[in-house]
């Protein structure tokens, strides 16, 4: 029994975050692109080496009915039936100039009693008895209430030397990946991670 530094109450803590061969893969990521695809399930990308890096979600059951994900990033040149060929891959932009800076974030998953729940609901949230609800967010939204949490690498953000960016996390539904291009949301996300500078 352990307590994250977030985290008040004592907790059965479990820990799921990057290895060292996803970080090495992502440092691949700051070389200069040729092209990249997006699927709901993988970010795949052809370095200008002719090297592949995949990025995608791994699974780990935790606990029993407790499952948490991680991004993971794996070599994929090599892989026998890696891509799916009637995927269009497309120009790199702004990316392929390399110096590319690759952000990971710290994300949580928790569950919590369904009786812990009911008390802090509203009249109108119906939580069944001796239930247990499961969550996931960033530190800042760990329930004083959870019992079990599993610090993940949920996210991570690419971004060019001229600003464009892609928001990498994973899906809500389980073992997908959400690729975001759009600035406006990036920027919410990094401001609500803490990460956006104050003049931002």
């Amino acid at each position: 029994m352990s307590c994250p530094p977030f985290c008040s109450n004592p907790v059965r803590e479990y820990r799921f975050q990057a290895t060292e061969e996803t970080i090495a893969e992502l440092r691949r990521l700051r070389a200069p692109w040729a092209s990249f695809s997006v699927s709901s399930h993988f970010l795949d990308v052809r370095m200008a080496d002719g090297a592949v890096v995949r990025v995608q979600v791994e699974p780990a059951d935790v606990e029993d009915l407790f499952e948490a994900f991680r991004i993971e990033a794996v070599n994929a040149t090599d892989a026998a039936g890696a891509f799916d060929v009637e995927r269009a891959f497309e120009d790199a932009g702004d990316f392929a100039a390399g110096g590319n800076d690759i952000v990971l974030f710290t994300g949580v998953t928790w569950s919590e009693p369904g009786a812990a729940i009911a008390d802090n609901a509203t009249a109108s949230l119906a939580v069944p008895a001796g239930s247990t609800m499961h969550f996931s967010g960033h530190p800042g939204q760990l329930s004083e209430t959870a019992d079990v949490v599993c610090v993940t690498t949920d996210a991570i953000v690419i971004a060019a030397s001229t600003g464009e960016g892609l928001l990498v996390r994973t899906g809500l539904a389980p073992n997908t990946l959400d690729v975001v291009r759009d600035r406006e949301v990036i920027a919410r996300f990094l401001q609500d991670r803490g990460y956006a500078s104050a003049d931002e």
